[in-house]
This record gives C-alpha cells, sequence and structure tokens, in this order.
C-alpha cells in the first residue's frame, strides 16, 4: 500500500450562496459572535461610478464595498448570511464571501464601528465595535487611544495631545487644548468611552 503524502493540500468545497444558519438563528450578541468564528459573511461589492459624461452615463467605475450610515452618526459595514438576504437588498451586488475574522478587520479598517449583518432581513443583527475588535484580534485599548488622538487631532497632521493605555484606562496629556475642550470632544464620541473600561484621566491645562 502507498503511504499517503506529508502534505496534501484540499481544496475547500465551492461556495453556492446558500444561507448559513448558525449566523442567522443566532439569538444573542454571544451567540452570534460564537458563529462568527467559524462561519462565514458575504460582504457586499458595488460598482461606484469615478466619472460619467454629459448624459449621466457612467464612463468609469470601481468596485467597493458597502456600508450604511445610521441616524446618530454611526457607519455600519454590510455583510449578509446568504444570497437570498443580499440579493434581497441589492441584486446587482457582488458577493465576496470572507471569514467573520475578515469582516471584522475590513470593517476597522475601513473607520466602521459596526457589521449590519442581513440589513433587509430575514433577520437584521448587528456585531458592535467590541466584538468585531474581539474578531479581529486586535487590543481594545490600543484601539480607543488611536480613535481618542484622532479625534483630539487638529486635521492638519499635528499631534496636539500623547494618549497612553495605563492598565485599564487613558491617560491624555496636552499643553495645547484645555481640559473642557477634550472632556467635551471625548464625550461627543461614545465609541472611544465605550471601550475604556477604567476611564480617561485627562492632564491638560485648565481652560
Amino acid at each position: 500500500m502507498s503511504k499517503p503524502p506529508e502534505h496534501s493540500v484540499v481544496d475547500p468545497p465551492p461556495d453556492d450562496g446558500s444561507p448559513d444558519t448558525a449566523i442567522r438563528s443566532a439569538s444573542s450578541a454571544p451567540g452570534l459572535l460564537h458563529a462568527l468564528r467559524s462561519c462565514r459573511l458575504l460582504v457586499a461589492i458595488v460598482a461606484t461610478a469615478d466619472e460619467v459624461d454629459a448624459s449621466g452615463a457612467e464612463k468609469s467605475s470601481h468596485m467597493s464595498v458597502v456600508s450604511m450610515v445610521s441616524a446618530d452618526g454611526r457607519r455600519g459595514l454590510l455583510a449578509f448570511t446568504g444570497l437570498d438576504s443580499l440579493q434581497a437588498w441589492d441584486r446587482d451586488a457582488r458577493p465576496v464571501p470572507v471569514s467573520g475574522a475578515a469582516a471584522a478587520e475590513a470593517a476597522l479598517d475601513d473607520g466602521c464601528e459596526a457589521i449590519v449583518v442581513d440589513v433587509a432581513g430575514p433577520k437584521r443583527q448587528v456585531v458592535v465595535e467590541a466584538d468585531l475588535l474581539d474578531l479581529a484580534g486586535k487590543d481594545p485599548l490600543e484601539h480607543a487611544r488611536s480613535l481618542a488622538e484622532g479625534i483630539l487631532d487638529d486635521g492638519s497632521g499635528v499631534q496636539r495631545a500623547t494618549v497612553e493605555v495605563v492598565e485599564d484606562r487613558l491617560r491624555i496629556r496636552s499643553r495645547e487644548i484645555g481640559q473642557p475642550e477634550i472632556v467635551a470632544a471625548l464625550q461627543a464620541s461614545t465609541r472611544v468611552l465605550a471601550l475604556v473600561p477604567g476611564g480617561i484621566e485627562v492632564q491638560a491645562p485648565q481652560s
């Protein structure tokens, strides 16, 4: 009897777009997170026009992932459990199968703070930012530090505050921004506060 090779590659079965029942049937946030660790999602890719002619016809375009913005300004990446739910939202969208971890990383890289699953049904679910970080294997405090730095930046690329991770909290030091301004800016961004269990320590001149 011949000896099997020590290393062999087995191609995964083709994805036929069937609904992922484990994700679709999740009844709680922990259950949804558990399902996403081992199941796939379909991310929607659509054509976005770069240039149109005088008649409004598309001259050039590129493919891009799709996100939605809620009434309070939060952005969520759209993903789907199956081809049926994707086509219920947009029949022209191209499905790209990805792991839950890859979808989470794509959402975070795109600046989103959630994934919206099956936005047009049959069962709409939301994966919040803390669970995205867990799926993507990222440190919530380091992510919060990066977000806080961006919020306190003046938009010119000049860092106006130093943000450090200290145990379970953030410490912010600044000689340019007053305490009231820092506090107001951070309170307006609930996503930072939600990721920092120990709170935020502010060391800045009084204004």
